[in-house]
C-alpha cells in the first residue's frame, strides 16, 4: 500500500487519501474534462447539448422568410381589397 496519494483538498479541509491515478489525482479528483478533441467528438458532443433549436440559424432564418411572406400577403390582401372597393364604385354608378 505504497501508492502515491491523491492529495487533493477536501470539504474538510483535509488531503484526500484516495490512490491517485497517473495525472497525480483521485478518481474523485481527477480533474474536469477536457472536452472532445476528434471532429466526430465535437459533433457527437454538440448533438447530446442539442435542446430545442428554436435559437440556430436554420430556424431563425425560416422565421424570417415566414414573417416575410406574412408581410407581403397583408399587402396583396390590402391591395385586392383597395382595387374590389374601387370597382364597386364604379359599378353603382
Amino acid at each position: 500500500m505504497n501508492a502515491p496519494r491523491c492529495g487533493a483538498k477536501t470539504r474538510r479541509g483535509t488531503s484526500c487519501k484516495a490512490p491517485a491515478m497517473a495525472n497525480g489525482r483521485c478518481r474523485m479528483h481527477g480533474g474536469k474534462s477536457t472536452g472532445p478533441r476528434t471532429p466526430e467528438g465535437l459533433e457527437r458532443s454538440r448533438k447530446a447539448n442539442w435542446k430545442h433549436g428554436l435559437y440556430s440559424a436554420e430556424s431563425i432564418t425560416e422565421r424570417k422568410f415566414i414573417r416575410q411572406l406574412l408581410r407581403n400577403s397583408r399587402e396583396t390582401l390590402e391591395q385586392v381589397e383597395k382595387n374590389v372597393e374601387a370597382e364597386a364604385v364604379f359599378t353603382r354608378f
